[in-house]
């Protein structure tokens, strides 16, 4: 039996955004996201590749800011089920401005219903920045 490595929360969440990677843009589907990584569909089965670095910009809602999340593809999922082909991609964040981290953090707890659901999982994650401080 595996035992479960995350530590942050994934959200079940429904938006749309522009993924940019090796100088193409797809239209993607936003399935979950975390403080951590997120996992979107796109509504073809194509062949990417993984070693490139991307850009997601997504928007909560037409009222929200636009959050930019940089990061790299962890898996690869291909789906050619009755309808149409679709690949659903899991990213790890490698970069976020502080900006677009209140705007996540801020979806994550307004999608969560629970007031305190981040207080631990975004101590975590300022753990990891400082460590990655120089010096």
């Amino acid at each position: 039996m595996s035992e479960e490595k995350r530590q942050f929360q994934r959200l079940p969440i429904n938006m749309h955004g522009q993924l940019n990677i090796a100088e193409h843009t797809y239209t993607v589907q936003v399935l979950d996201l975390s403080l951590q990584g997120v996992r979107v569909r796109l509504d073809n089965d194509m062949s990417l590749d993984i070693s490139q670095p991307l850009t997601l910009t997504i928007q909560a809602n037409e009222d929200s800011p636009e959050m930019t999340l940089f990061g790299q593809i962890t898996h690869v999922q291909h789906d050619t089920g009755d309808t149409a082909a679709t690949t659903v991609l899991g990213m790890q964040l490698t970069h976020i401005s502080l900006d677009d981290l209140a705007t996540l953090r801020r979806v994550l707890l307004l999608n969560s219903g629970e007031q305190d659901m981040d207080t631990h999982e975004l101590m975590i994650l300022l753990d990891r920045i400082a460590e990655a401080l120089p010096g």
